[in-house]
């Protein structure tokens, strides 16, 4: 392979950004599939960005507060400048993944090209991170999570060029919009200026750069939520939330399945796409047959995946103060893995000299291998609303309308009806007690009071949370309605009292009423007015 071949590495850079175009590209077609359709996890952070559009939304609405408070500032800034030139919350997060993949394919190849100049390896490097990262929809979230990859890329490809000045801009980027990967970037260059001092060889750049991004991320040390306190790990054993079929499992009984299996307790390294598993090799390979091209940077690697472990385990020791544990395996094994494969795979064919076709072949079928072997790629996430004409009802409502609502739609209204709602899962994230517990009772309460023989505990209800319409699914008064959604078996006390009533053949008093104080039914679900079952006997 010629490696100073100007006009190879602009082909490979330009196939490169060509596949990331096409991932990009599959990602932005689910997204605008439909007018409903919005990103699993951009829910929660898109809530409070509406207010950019309309300053008199969600006013007091304790989920936009939360979530405004839980967002990394420069992620808020950045939709901000985005509604500044006229693109709503909702259409700038489907197409930040446009802008991020573009990005994360660029430094993936120029990061491998500076460890091993090998055109070829950049492009199947970056394919095969594109794909690994486009398994999951973390790229397609529009949220912090997005910006792992792209940052941790940039970060070592600036770092392997001592680009200093760059490198002080990417990890200040890490701590504005994903400031676990500045955690991850803290814990990487410690252990590296600690091996520094005990062989004497200090390097007061990265040292420097040390600095810059602790203070980055002492705001977030040093700051008190308005929602504290944060759940510790003795509590957090005993919630349910945390629990196998929780809102967010953690602690599973069996060891395998909590330090290996589990998508937030366990060691998660993805062997998808199965090429992947090659970077595991370059270790080897280099240590016994050390391929001329390859730049002792390489070792930037396996120490950003060392780093990784060490992560990992504080995470644990910490709960759930650097967040859940996984993240920190899952996204710097990724690149490392990720590189290190392109440049095994890079390092076998000049070896083994194939013919041309074979060699076209080989990348073809890397290329496509996704299409083929994965049911859904790219993963994205993205989830059409289940009631859109209701929606629309809601909207015409007056803007200080609040829903009760115990469906799974639930997740949905406040993105698009523009109307605050009561409680809803996808809201309903148990880190910080003063503002989980709170929604917890809310659930709790709407539980009870849509169950209950008595009608004074729905109009208590209505009262102590001022709310203003109560939607009711067709099959809400059904046994199995309660076991149709994965978020009942959080209360599971409140659930067994629930289906007791209806298997008793005994009538929810909020059921008699629908009939009186129902001011339309949509798709299935009636919207019944609260201030009508306040004046109920």
């Amino acid at each position: 392979m010629n490696t100073r071949s100007i006009p190879k590495i602009s082909v490979w850079l330009i196939l490169t950004l060509a596949i990331a175009t096409v991932y990009a590209g599959l990602a932005l077609k689910d997204a605008f599939s439909d007018a409903t359709v919005i990103q699993d996890d951009a829910r929660v952070y898109l809530i409070w960005m509406q207010r950019f559009l309309d300053p008199s939304l969600f006013l007091n609405d304790p989920m936009a507060q939360y979530f405004h408070s839980v967002t990394p500032w420069g992620l808020g800034t950045l939709y901000w400048l985005a509604s500044q030139l006229g693109i709503t919350p909702i259409v700038f997060s489907k197409i930040l993944p446009i802008l991020v993949t573009l990005l994360l394919g660029w430094y993936g190849y120029r990061l491998t090209l500076v460890l091993f100049p090998v055109p070829m390896a950049g492009f199947l490097s970056s394919v095969i991170l594109l794909q690994s990262c486009w398994q999951r929809d973390d790229l397609a979230s529009g949220s912090p999570r997005a910006f792992w990859a792209l940052l941790l890329a940039a970060f070592l490809y600036y770092f392997v060029k001592r680009a200093w000045i760059a490198i002080a801009l990417v990890v200040i980027a890490m701590a504005l919009l994903c400031p676990l990967a500045a955690v991850l970037i803290c814990i990487w260059l410690g252990l590296r200026g600690l091996w520094g001092l005990k062989r004497r060889s200090i390097q007061r750049a990265e040292w420097i750069i040390l600095g810059i991004t602790i203070a980055m991320l002492l705001p977030y040390v040093f700051s008190q939520s308005e929602f504290a306190p944060t759940v510790n790990a003795a509590q957090a054993r005993l919630m349910p939330e945390f629990q196998p079929g929780g809102r967010l499992p953690f602690f599973f009984p069996n060891p395998m399945r909590f330090w290996f299996e589990g998508t937030d307790s366990g060691f998660q390294v993805s062997f998808n796409p199965a090429v992947i598993g090659l970077g595991l090799l370059l270790p080897g390979l280099a240590k016994f047959r050390m391929p001329e091209q390859l730049k002792p940077e390489w070792v930037v690697l396996p120490q950003l995946a060392g780093a990784g472990i060490v992560g990992f385990f504080l995470a644990h020791a910490l709960f759930v103060k650097l967040h859940f544990p996984s993240r920190y395996i899952t996204h710097s094994w990724r690149i490392a893995m990720a590189v290190s494969a392109g440049i095994v795979i890079a390092i076998a064919l000049e070896k083994l000299k194939p013919q041309r076709w074979l060699c076209a072949m080989l990348v073809i079928g890397i290329v496509v291998f996704p299409h083929f072997a994965w049911k859904d790629f790219p993963y994205t996430g993205y989830a059409g609303g289940k009631n859109p004409e209701l929606y629309e009802f809601l909207k015409v409502l007056p803007k200080t309308t609040l829903t009760a609502y115990l469906g799974e739609d639930a997740n949905n209204l406040p993105l698009l009806s523009q109307r605050s709602t009561l409680v809803a899962q996808e809201y309903a994230v148990p880190f910080h007690l003063g503002y989980y517990l709170p929604m917890r009772q809310k659930a709790v309460d709407l539980i009870n009071a849509q169950y209950s023989e008595s009608l004074e505990s729905a109009k208590k209800m209505i009262r102590q949370y001022q709310v203003t319409h109560w939607l009711i699914d067709a099959n809400a008064f059904t046994p199995g309605y309660l076991d149709s959604y994965r978020w009942f078996n959080v209360f599971q006390q409140e659930k067994k009292q629930a289906i007791a009533v209806l298997t008793s053949g005994k009538v929810p008093a909020l059921y008699r009423v629908i009939p009186r104080c129902a001011i339309t039914t949509i798709s299935g679900t009636t919207v019944v007015d609260a201030v009508c079952v306040l004046a109920q006997k």
